[in-house]
């Protein structure tokens, strides 16, 4: 080959050299080798910082939900604080790459049981993850962390103190039909009030008192039996027994345990079950079975509680009914936690008409009932729950109600539910009058009272 022709073909072969540029692509993959290979591995070091946050935010959830257990719910905040710090630390040991301290874990518990019945568990984790790869740029290790919360709430152990008004202004009848028939069979007296010193006379339908020192009267009680009445006490009594089986019922489903004591009153205060030295009973069955116990004050004849000895019938007694409660309920009523040396909660039932009619000092007190044991009761912790069986100012029908009774405190004004609503705990105030259902009444006031139990500080 000829040297003239040789040089346009290196020339050529050199332009294409120069113009071809498949080789940047290896020199470009050279020089990302080294942060390619980096990014990996930080990548697995990320990986590996998430996987240990994993594990430790499960047990994290699990320390505070250990804190609430239903176990632990019987212990103290102290305990339960203890358990969870001492599981949360054991599922930290022996993880590889994890750089863990106890004093970058926290443990909060809030909302005492003893005080609230609900306990709160927050429990709140920082640590850090080692880096394999990463640590060539200076970073050591990753920072992780989180935290996790529990709650639950405990159905507080109750006693309840039910104390019925067992007054002879209980002896109303139940419907208006009772009570139409009531009155027309005693030319308008309401009340089937209870007299024991007569006798029934079938051949003239007349109830005679017996002895020398006493006019003809009626029995009215024995009226409202012969008439097939329906009275407020009969239904009190259906109720009070009912009350059982829903204490009974709620307690299976909530888990907590109640007790109840029955006490009555009239112009005295009286235990009605336990008979014993003991106050409540934990058998409720064994209490519904004693709610008939509970009578309605018989008077000798009227005016006469013992006959020849007049009380003008100041038979309702409000001042010596809160003392002998006040007598039987704890002074320092516990939390109703199970917790070792807990006591129950405790709470007062009151049913009446909230008619006061007592002596006092030689003096007569009518009208609305005294409130001041109220707030005493209620300083001691108890709370109050009061189903106030209307007095009925129709009942008050003679000219000596009317002007003592009707006019002061029923109509136009009435001056009795007042005391009553002051009397009961917050939203722990019912009535009931003339065909309500006292049952229903009654199970809904106790279904409110252990609702708002766990609120009360």
């Amino acid at each position: 080959m000829q040297l003239k022709s040789l040089f346009p073909a290196i020339s050529a072969f050199w332009r294409r050299l120069r113009d071809d540029r498949r080789g940047n692509v290896l020199m470009i993959l050279g020089f990302s080798i080294i942060p390619l290979t980096l990014a990996t591995g930080m990548s697995v070091d990320y990986a590996r910082a998430a996987r240990l946050q994993t594990k430790l935010n499960a047990a994290a959830d699990a320390a505070a939900l250990l804190a609430v257990s239903k176990q632990m719910m019987l212990q103290t905040n102290t305990t339960a604080k203890a358990a969870a710090e001492n599981f949360f630390d054991s599922q930290t040991t022996n993880q590889p790459g994890l750089i863990y301290s106890a004093s970058n874990r926290v443990v909060t518990i809030t909302g005492t049981v003893g005080a609230s019945n609900t306990r709160t568990a927050v429990v709140t984790y920082t640590a850090n993850s080692t880096n394999a790869f990463s640590a060539v740029l200076g970073m050591s290790s990753i920072a992780i962390g989180g935290s996790s919360t529990a709650t639950s709430s405990q159905a507080p152990n109750i006693d309840f103190y039910v104390m019925l008004d067992t007054s002879p202004s209980m002896l109303l009848p139940a419907t208006s039909t009772g009570l139409t028939t009531m009155t027309t069979a005693t030319g308008g007296c309401a009340f089937a009030c209870h007299q024991t010193n007569v006798t029934y006379s079938s051949s003239n339908a007349e109830l005679k008192c017996s002895g020398s020192n006493h006019t003809s009267c009626v029995d009215y009680y024995q009226v409202a039996r012969n008439n097939s009445l329906s009275l407020r006490t009969d239904l009190v009594t259906e109720a009070v027994q009912n009350l059982t089986d829903v204490a009974t019922t709620t307690a299976a489903s909530n888990g907590a345990h109640y007790r109840m004591g029955l006490y009555q009153f009239d112009y005295r205060y009286q235990k009605v079950w336990p008979t014993t030295s003991a106050v409540v009973d934990a058998s409720l069955s064994t209490v519904k079975t004693h709610v008939t116990d509970a009578q309605i004050l018989t008077y000798c004849v009227n005016n006469q509680r013992v006959c020849g000895t007049g009380d003008n019938d100041t038979g309702t007694n409000f001042t010596a009914a809160f003392t002998g409660a006040l007598g039987s309920m704890p002074t320092a009523p516990g939390q109703g936690t199970n917790v070792t040396g807990d006591t129950p909660m405790a709470l007062l039932f009151i049913v009446s008409d909230g008619m006061r009619d007592e002596l006092s000092g030689g003096s007569r007190f009518m009208g609305p009932i005294p409130t001041s044991q109220c707030d005493t009761i209620k300083a001691r912790g108890i709370r109050i729950a009061v189903l106030h069986t209307e007095y009925l100012p129709e009942s008050a029908s003679d000219s000596w109600s009317i002007s003592n009774v009707k006019t002061p405190y029923l109509s136009p004004t009435d001056n009795i539910s007042p005391a009553l609503i002051s009397c009961a705990s917050p939203g722990l105030y019912y009535q009931v009058t003339t065909d309500s259902d006292i049952t229903a009444a009654l199970a809904a006031l106790f279904q409110r009272a252990v609702a708002t139990a766990h609120l009360i500080q």
